[in-house]
Formats: structure tokens, sequence, C-alpha cells
């Protein structure tokens, strides 16, 4: 599926604005569960923020703005490991997130606040680096979000945004598609991430920069017993159910997943999840 090519009037929760800054990310709580699911139930875990920025040739003196910051780890990690940095960026269209990004940033040589990723405030050329972590697919216009990241960064500058591949987690959408067969009000079972994807993402890039690299990231998720994978599918909660939901409609759907989930662990073992994610980097014509 290309970056702008979900139909005409189509709903998905995860690029309505009013439920992704009051619902699914008004705290970093959801976000929270999923990335530690991913760090304790991968196999061979590998540091994602860390393996990101090892996709960059850093010289450690740059302006580095992260769009769409959300909880401000990965700026707040790079300031904790150098202090050579001439500015260190970020912002996020949740105030929530904001927030509890500059409460991190407390003491560090960061700065944070809440903005759009489709009007960025800046003059054209105050970046060496953007960055985008997980974030495009929830824009509702990826295109001009990226005109306004190439817009910010300096000539020969980097652009970096890190998704995951449109296959990734197929036994997950297995399970999702099922769930929506036996709940037709479960929003359409698509990942949100195909709008912009390893896949589709470079097309988009293309046009704004050369040398444009996708690098990816193979994993397994293995779940020993149901509960944790239950509970990385309940944080998605506002990203898969429409408005006006009730609780007990919600819990049918948990249940349906623990019990379809506790199928397979009984009879493999565990239940294992394959994943793709990655980066695409582009740099910005002279």
């Amino acid at each position: 599926m290309g970056a702008q090519s979900r139909r005409e009037g189509e709903f998905h929760p995860g690029q309505d604005p009013t439920i992704l800054r009051k619902q699914a990310y008004a705290d970093a709580v959801n976000l929270d569960v999923r990335q530690r699911t991913h760090q304790l139930y991968t196999v061979d875990p590998v540091d994602f923020g860390r393996w990101t920025l090892e996709r960059l040739p850093w010289r450690g003196d740059e302006r580095v703005l992260d769009v769409g910051c959300g909880p401000g780890d990965l700026l707040c990690e790079m300031a904790r490991q150098h202090s050579g940095w001439e500015m260190l960026v970020g912002f996020d269209f949740s105030s929530g997130m904001a927030a509890q990004a500059a409460r991190q940033a407390r003491g560090l040589p960061v700065h944070v606040f809440v903005g759009d990723a489709q009007a960025m405030p800046f003059p054209g050329g105050a970046f060496d680096v953007v960055l985008a972590c997980h974030m495009l697919y929830h824009v509702p216009d990826i295109g001009l979000a990226v005109s306004e990241a190439v817009r910010v960064l300096r000539p020969n500058g980097y652009f970096m945004a890190t998704t995951n591949s449109a296959h990734t987690m197929p036994e997950y959408m297995t399970l999702r598609r099922r769930a929506a067969d036996r709940f037709p009000g479960l929003t359409s079972p698509e990942m949100i991430t195909g709008a912009f994807s390893l896949e589709n993402g470079p097309e988009v890039l293309r046009p704004h920069f050369e040398q444009v690299k996708v690098h990816t990231l193979p994993g397994t998720l293995r779940f020993p017993t149901a509960q944790p994978f239950v509970d990385y599918f309940a944080s998605t909660r506002a990203l898969t159910m429409p408005p006006g939901h009730t609780d007990a409609e919600w819990q049918a759907v948990l249940d349906f997943v623990q019990a379809e989930t506790e199928q397979v662990v009984a009879s493999r073992g565990c239940f294992d999840v394959t994943k793709v994610t990655g980066a695409i980097v582009g740099i910005k014509r002279p």
C-alpha cells in the first residue's frame, strides 16, 4: 500500500489527531507497554535506540531535531552519553508526551515543546540531522511532514525515519483479522504502520533526498504464556476500537485474544511473533 493509498473517507484512529492526542498517546503508558514487551520477549534483544543512532555517521557536534520525540528517551540518552552536541531539540504533537519528555530532560541540554510535524517552527537549514522515529504513519499528510523535514535540514544533512515492515508481525495480524471477523466493530485490521513502511517509505523520500538507504532489523517475539501478548494487544485499544465502544465490548475482544493465544501456547509451548523493523536514511541534496 502506498503512503497515501488509504481509501478516501475510511476511518482509522491511528491518523485521527484527537484520538492520538487524548487516548493512544495522551501519555507514555501504552507506548511503554509495547516497548517493554519488545525488551523482555525478543529473542536476542537489541537496544533499538542505540541501533538507530548507529545508522548515521555522527561528528558529535550536530544540531539534532527529533520530530515526534514521545517521552524523549532518544534525545536524553544522546545528551547523557555525549556533551558536545550543538543543539538537541524535540517536539511532540501530544502535550502529555512533551511534558513527560520535558521532565526527563530536566538538567540536560535538551529542549522540548509541543509542535506539529506538518508545520515546524524553524527557519530553513536549522538542523544537521532530523529524526522521525516510528511516527510518520500517524501524520495525516506524510508528504507535507517530509517536506518540512527537508526544509529545516541544511544541505547534505541527514534525515532518518524509523518504521516497521509492511509484513511485520504476521502472527499478530492473523489473530487481529480473526478478531475483526468475530467482532465487526473493530477497525480495519491493517497496521497503521503500513501508511509509511520500510517498503513504501523510500518512494516518499527519494524525490527529496540522495542515497536513500533502508536498514532492516529482523527479530522474534517469543511469548511463553498468553498474558504478555494480551497486555501488548490491550495497549492498542485506542488504535483498534472505534470511539463510543464500551468496556464490556473491549473485554470481549481481549477474552477472545487470550483464548486464541492460550491455544497456541498449549500446542506449541510458546507463541512466536516474527517482526521486521528498521530505519530509512536519506541525505538532503546540496
